[in-house]
């Protein structure tokens, strides 16, 4: 099971967020190490898009693990998603390339 520590986490994804060119607030990005912790396993991270409420014709975009339905983000900006998305990916990717 691929999990980061939540203060390596914001430190990590924070940065290569920004790299991606999407900056989040502490509080976004602390809400994401929350919701991280419940998300374990090895799959890839992907997009789920789901019809928004309330209004008609919105778009959510979650981003989640596998085939569990616990998101780690939610946005209605596919670009935000898809950089959480690629940042998770890449992060969990460096964790099993180290050395043992």
């Amino acid at each position: 099971m691929t999990t980061i520590a939540p203060d390596a986490f914001l430190t990590r994804v924070g940065a290569l967020l920004e790299r991606e060119g999407t900056v989040m607030t502490a509080g976004q990005l602390e809400r994401m190490a929350e919701r991280y912790l419940h998300c374990p396993g090895k799959e890839i991270w992907d997009i789920r898009e789901y019809r928004g409420a309330p209004t008609p014709g919105a778009r959510e975009y979650r981003v989640m693990r596998g085939t569990r339905v616990q998101d780690v983000y939610t946005s209605t900006e596919r670009d935000r998603a898809a950089a959480v998305r690629n940042t998770l990916n890449e992060l969990e990717s460096q964790d099993d390339n180290q050395p043992s």
